[in-house]
């Protein structure tokens, strides 16, 4: 799979975030909350709940581990 194919899939989602840790995780997350801005874009809050399974090493594995079903969506 190519990066581009990730990024497209990524990009058609709805309500999903790549998020990373401050020790080099990464993870896809559908589970969270934030507030809705009145005049997108515009700066908002957000809360994601992201189960310690679901940390990978690599942005790439993040993304092909949510394809795969096996990220709560």
């Amino acid at each position: 799979m190519t990066d581009t194919e990730r990024i497209d899939w990524l990009q058609n989602q709805s309500g999903a975030a790549l998020v990373n840790d401050d020790q080099g995780f990464w993870a896809v997350s559908f589970n969270g909350m934030q507030n809705l801005p009145m005049n997108p874009p515009d700066d908002v809050r957000t809360l994601f709940v992201i189960k310690k399974d679901e940390w990978k090493g690599s942005a790439r594995e993040a993304i092909d581990a949510a394809m795969a079903g096996e990220v709560d969506n």
